[in-house]
């Protein structure tokens, strides 16, 4: 799911680019990830955000590598 660290990546970056309550969107049936309000997907389990981003030694955000390797292994063989 390196794709959902590119997507926290930029949620992190342009946080106010995307509605209030967004939600990581994860529809495996076609293998994809959005963050986006709930209500606009349909058929999708969804994810806290504020549980896929933790804080660097300096305090800045960034993803948390070991919740979104959690989530994957849900959905994916992930070695």
């Amino acid at each position: 799911m390196g794709d959902v660290t590119s997507l926290i990546w930029n949620f992190i970056q342009h946080r106010d680019a995307y509605p209030k309550n967004a939600q990581l969107a994860v529809q495996p049936e076609v293998m994809a990830n959005v963050i986006d309000d709930p209500a606009e997907c349909q058929h999708c389990d969804f994810y806290d955000l504020n549980k896929l981003i933790s804080c660097d030694s300096s305090g800045q955000p960034m993803p948390n590598h070991a919740a979104i390797h959690q989530i994957a292994c849900r959905y994916y063989q992930v070695g």
